[in-house]
Order: structure tokens, then C-alpha cells, then sequence
């Protein structure tokens, strides 16, 4: 086993406890906006494709860089975007959260996984050639770095504080702090992307069923691994936290988060990638097609959760206060 890939299953295992602990979900960051008025958790995502950003920026300077690709815009990607939103709102769960629940016990979100490959290949069934190779992403000009420098520093200055002020017990809390949890994620995964590839959990099924020729796809086995690591992690931080709880599965719960699965699998393979790849490393490398497939996502998502508000269902409240967000159901 090479160093790199030590160090990529570490990156997997701080991807999944952070993503865990911050409770990062675009689900919950869409309700945060319609229960609450405000957008905390949406604006961390933006942060988290921020710090990428950074990161490769001044690797661009110092370095050879770091290679990104990247699709044109396309309306085929917005319409995926929605998709995947809709599915994703059915589901109530994210890429991400799909996985922080499972680590949590709900073992219903293995019928959502088992639609993700069965709505991939239908897509991929349907339309074979439907996305080209994608192509070289530029270079992030040096003034880009000069506008969201002073942003980091700042940034990173909050996090150090409070981290110096609460000391190891935020680290054990129950639940981190928004913009340390991205920080981490973003940290971790510009370490993976420097090693040569590109992670995430979509971006690593749609390889699997080779649904879309992805960057990434040459490390499949390690792409696996990676994703593995993840969830390792995330089981790992519900078990120390005590949020591990096993849930019994419905028969209409389980139908229903499968029919989800199969549109958030469909909505993948026609972006291609799914809201964790485009926060990662779409938005990052300045890709066409990246903001307006993740604002679609986000779109979709509001109109599941709208249409599920009109079929008389709650949908979660979310309580932001100090960095922190919490769900209340």
C-alpha cells in the first residue's frame, strides 16, 4: 500500500467524521432556508468550494498546479440538477447524509444506495454517448488568489480562536461548528486531489457502472477505498457520539427511499455527478456546468420539500446558533 494511498484513506476518514459531526446536508440546508429564513448552512457549502478553490489556487502558484477538468454548461445538466434535487428531497438526504444516516442506523438508506446505480444505468442505457470526455481546466488567475486570500487568512484565524478558546472540547462535541467542518473537508479533500484524483461517493458509483467518463474513474479501486474510509468515519463519530440507533425498516419507507435512489442515480448521470462532487471539485475548477447543476439541485430540493409541505408532512426545522445547526423534526 503506497503513501498516497495512506494518506487518501486518512482524508476519507476526515471527509467522514466532519461531514458527520457538522450534519452537512443540502436537504437540511434548503429547510433551513424555508423554516428559519436564513442560509447558514448553504452559505458552508459555498465556503467549502471556496477553501478548494484557495488551496488550488496557490498550488497553481507554487507549484505545476493541480489538474481539474471540467464540462460546458448544458441544459442537460441543469435538468439533472432538478432531478437529483427532487430525488434527494423524497429521500431526505444529500449525497452525503444519505450516509450519515446510514451511520446512524438507518438502514432504510440502503434501499436509497441500491436505487443510485439502477437510475444510473437507465440514463446510461438510454443515452450511451451522452457526455464527452471532460477537458483541461485553466489555471485560477493569480488575482483570484488576492481576492479570496484575506478571506482565508480570516477564516482560518476564527477557526484557530475558538479552537483555542474551547480547546479539545469542541473536537468532541456533539456537534463541530460549521466552518471548522468545512474547513476539514475542504483541507482533506484538496489532499486527495493533489494525490491525482477526484472523490466523491456519486462520482465513485458512476464509475462503477461507467454511466459517464469522469476524471476520477482511472482510480476506481481507490475511489472505493476512499469512499469506504468515509464511512468508516462517520460510523466511528456516531459511535463515540451515542447517536447510533438501530431503526426498523418500513416497507413503505423502503419503497419509497428506493424510488428516490433511482431519481438521484438518473439526476447524477445526466450532470454528471452529484451535489458532493460539484461542491468538491466542480465549483472549485470553475466549471460551466457546475453552479448552475448545483443551484438546479437546490431548486429541486425546495420543490420536494414544498410539495411536501401541500401533502400536509413536516418537514424538519433547523435551529443555527453559534456555527452550530441542529434539526428538529
Amino acid at each position: 500500500m503506497t503513501s498516497i494511498l495512506l494518506l487518501s484513506l486518512l482524508m476519507g476518514v476526515i471527509l467522514g467524521v466532519s461531514a458527520h459531526r457538522a450534519g452537512l446536508c443540502a436537504v437540511k440546508a434548503v429547510a433551513e432556508v424555508m423554516t428559519s429564513g436564513r442560509g447558514w448552512i448553504l452559505w458552508s457549502f459555498l465556503k467549502a468550494s471556496m477553501w478548494v478553490f484557495g488551496f488550488a489556487a496557490v498550488a497553481n502558484t507554487l507549484t505545476d498546479g493541480i489538474a481539474l477538468r471540467h464540462w460546458p454548461m448544458s441544459a442537460t445538466a441543469v435538468l439533472g440538477g432538478l432531478i437529483f434535487g427532487l430525488g434527494a428531497g423524497a429521500n431526505g438526504a444529500c449525497s452525503f447524509s444519505t450516509f450519515v444516516r446510514l451511520a446512524d442506523g438507518h438502514f432504510v438508506m440502503l434501499f436509497t444506495l441500491a436505487g443510485w446505480p439502477l437510475g444510473m444505468l437507465g440514463v446510461h442505457l438510454l443515452w450511451p454517448a451522452l457526455h464527452q470526455p471532460p477537458v483541461q481546466a485553466p489555471g485560477a488567475p493569480v488575482w483570484f488568489l488576492v481576492a479570496i486570500g484575506p478571506w482565508m487568512v480570516w477564516q482560518g484565524l476564527h477557526i484557530l480562536r475558538r479552537l483555542r478558546d474551547e480547546g479539545w472540547a469542541q473536537l468532541r462535541a456533539a456537534q463541530w461548528p460549521l466552518s471548522l467542518s468545512v474547513t476539514l473537508i475542504a483541507m482533506a479533500n484538496f489532499a486527495i486531489l493533489a494525490s491525482g484524483s477526484t472523490w466523491s461517493f456519486t462520482s465513485t458509483m458512476l464509475c462503477t457502472v461507467q454511466a459517464a467518463p469522469l476524471s476520477g474513474c482511472a482510480q476506481g479501486t481507490s475511489l472505493w477505498l476512499v469512499s469506504g474510509a468515509a464511512v468508516l468515519g462517520m460510523i466511528g463519530s456516531a459511535v463515540l457520539r451515542g447517536s447510533y440507533q438501530l431503526r426498523r425498516i418500513r416497507i413503505k419507507a423502503a419503497l419509497r427511499h428506493g424510488l428516490a435512489g433511482v431519481v438521484m442515480g438518473a439526476g447524477a448521470a445526466l450532470i454528471p455527478g452529484g451535489n458532493d462532487g460539484l461542491i468538491l471539485f466542480g465549483l472549485p475548477a470553475l466549471a460551466p456546468h457546475a453552479l448552475s447543476s448545483w443551484l438546479a439541485i437546490i431548486a429541486g430540493v425546495a420543490l420536494a420539500l414544498i410539495l411536501r409541505r401541500l401533502a400536509g408532512r413536516p418537514i424538519p426545522v433547523i435551529f443555527c446558533e453559534g456555527d452550530i445547526c441542529c434539526a428538529r423534526l
